[in-house]
């Protein structure tokens, strides 16, 4: 029970403080800078932030057009394969053409 408190007490001190010495920090910050520097660095941190933002919409993008150029082409491998009949039987499968009553086999749509 007492290492539970404990513990406890220290993630608390620590978050606090943690949020403490960030607003000391930032106002320190803002206490000595110029407002023209601050103001460039906002404008560079806006224009990073804005074209990394661009680069995660630009690769979500790419992902699903791979993705959809892959949902594509097992279609077309599936129609392919279940249009063709001498792909459901023959030596590979094990099951002599002449002898397939099932109908051989067809894949899952």
């Amino acid at each position: 029970m007492k290492r539970t408190f404990w513990t406890g007490v220290g993630y608390t001190l620590g978050f606090g403080s943690s949020f403490y010495i960030q607003k000391r920090v930032r106002r320190t910050v803002e206490r000595y800078t110029p407002e023209q520097v601050r103001t460039d660095a906002m404008t560079k941190g806006r224009e990073v932030a804005s074209r990394a933002k661009d680069a995660v919409i630009d690769l979500r993008e790419a992902a699903q057009e791979g993705v959809d150029a892959m949902r594509r082409e097992k279609a077309d491998l599936l129609a392919e394969f279940a249009a063709d009949e001498d792909l459901h039987a023959g030596p590979a499968r094990g099951i002599d053409p002449s002898e397939r009553a099932s109908g051989g086999f067809r894949p899952r749509r």
